[in-house]
């Protein structure tokens, strides 16, 4: 998983592709635990194609489906599962959240620096979206000690509803 990180990270580095970590590779790296399967990683739209083209992946396609919209491609590097997604959008009853304003935690990693979702940001996209199962599931990955992901999640939530207007 991490050769795969590694890899990516070199990848879009070397493009110029401003880019973050997202999901359970992005919890590992901030010292959650967890079992990622794949390797998460989020770009604006703009980017989308040329992230695609650093990583080897197919052309990205705009997928959407239950308010979730997004240029999409996967495909592997190093044996692991990549996502990509460009241009993240989020559409609910909680309002509309743009993943390109979420902010992201720097971490050290190999002989760099890996940019991470903040971790309140997956349990605010399922507030937002109205999809109660994607919420408990986002509840139960929180960090221990919860306080400034669940604030986090809270002002991504409000300005959401305040874009929706």
């Amino acid at each position: 998983m991490l050769a795969a990180l590694a890899a990516a990270a070199s990848r879009l580095d070397r493009a110029g592709v401003p880019w973050r970590l997202a999901g359970g590779t992005g919890r590992l790296l901030l010292g959650m635990h967890g079992r990622p399967s794949d390797v998460d990683i989020e770009v604006a739209a703009a980017d989308a194609a040329r992230a695609a083209d650093a990583l080897g992946l197919p052309s990205p396609m705009p997928i959407e489906g239950s308010g979730w919209w997004s240029l999409r491609s996967q495909g592997t590097l190093a044996g692991i599962e990549l996502d990509l997604s460009g241009g993240l959008r989020v559409e609910g009853p909680g309002g509309v959240l743009q993943a390109d304003d979420a902010d992201a935690v720097t971490v050290r990693f190999g002989g760099g620096t890996v940019r991470v979702e903040t971790p309140g940001e997956s349990l605010a996209r399922a507030v937002v979206s109205g999809d109660a199962a994607r919420e408990q599931r986002a509840r139960e990955q929180l960090p221990a000690q919860p306080a400034a992901a669940l604030a986090y999640a809270e002002l991504r939530v409000a300005a959401a509803a305040s874009a929706a207007r």
